[in-house]
């Protein structure tokens, strides 16, 4: 059977990153046998069909931002983007499907790589395409955080003069490719800054411990996640190394103070009004904290 998570939380850089060491060791020099897109709407590309891939080998697996690159020889690319609750598992080809399958791939070796999304909105999205900046949201990905370009230089350049709160900052995607709400959360904590901290006030000092928090949150986050992780990659859902994302009420494990939380809509900013507020509490009316 299929395991869908039940928990419908969005995989960031680090759940992606592990996703695709995981993923990647099991089919990374197969050959597609069949494909099929079993949910209307997923498949956002006509040209190339999915017929494309057949008889094709898988030699890459890459991430970029939030998605997930499958490459084929030659030259083709399945871009995924899983979206909230879309999750790939690998398992044998004789596995029943459930209405949760939006698109397989079946391997040579009987083996498949299923998108499965739980709930019933369906989000997640796949092309297939020459280049994978033919997909306008890779194309427009800004810096990865993890690489060697992002420096205190190129964070200081990102924040100067603009007038952005600093969770809208870390999670624009043409900012800083791979963050959403939950580790923009942990990484604001971290390096003691406010969510609703405008980016053009931070000071030197300021910004590159915000640079720092966010190089060492993710890198740590995908170690934990290493420890975790199976053949599903089901990842999303588990994140018991946070200090405050989803912690409200909780005593915060730097001073001990309740750890607050901002609603707006669906969306949710947790923070510690000690840490990073000077012991305010954060208002709630921020049509910002959209994700």
């Amino acid at each position: 059977m299929e395991r869908v998570p039940g928990a419908a939380t969005m995989p960031e850089l680090p759940e992606l990153e592990v996703l695709k060491e995981v993923v990647g060791a099991r089919i990374i020099g197969q050959t597609a046998s069949s494909t099929r897109a079993t949910r209307p709407g997923i498949l956002k590309t006509l040209e190339p069909t999915l017929d494309a891939l057949v008889g094709k080998r898988l030699t890459a697996m890459e991430r970029r931002g939030k998605h997930v690159i499958l490459s084929f020889e030659p030259a083709l690319h399945l871009v995924i983007h899983l979206m909230l609750a879309g999750r790939l598992l690998v398992c044998t080809s004789s596995t029943r499907w459930t209405k949760a399958t939006g698109f397989v791939i079946s391997w040579e070796n009987g083996e498949d790589l299923r998108l499965v999304e739980g709930g019933s909105k369906k989000r997640a999205s796949i092309h297939l395409v020459r280049d994978p900046e033919e997909v306008p949201r890779v194309a427009r990905a800004g810096i990865e955080p993890l690489s060697p370009a992002f420096t205190v230089n190129a964070l200081t350049d990102m924040v100067t003069g603009r007038r952005r709160q600093a969770k809208k900052l870390l999670t624009d995607q043409a900012n800083l490719a791979g963050i959403g709400a939950a580790y923009a959360d942990e990484i604001l904590f971290a390096a003691g800054v406010s969510p609703l901290r405008y980016v053009n006030r931070l000071s030197p000092v300021e910004i590159e411990r915000l640079h720092n928090a966010i190089r060492t949150v993710l890198a740590e986050a995908i170690e934990a996640l290493r420890e975790v992780a199976d053949h599903t990659a089901s990842l999303g859902e588990a994140r018991p190394f946070a200090r405050v994302y989803k912690r409200t009420g909780q005593p915060c494990v730097r001073c001990g103070a309740p750890i607050a939380e901002i609603r707006y809509a669906e969306t949710r900013t947790y923070y510690c009004p000690r840490c990073q507020a000077g012991g305010r509490q954060l208002p709630d009316r921020r049509a910002w904290l959209t994700r």
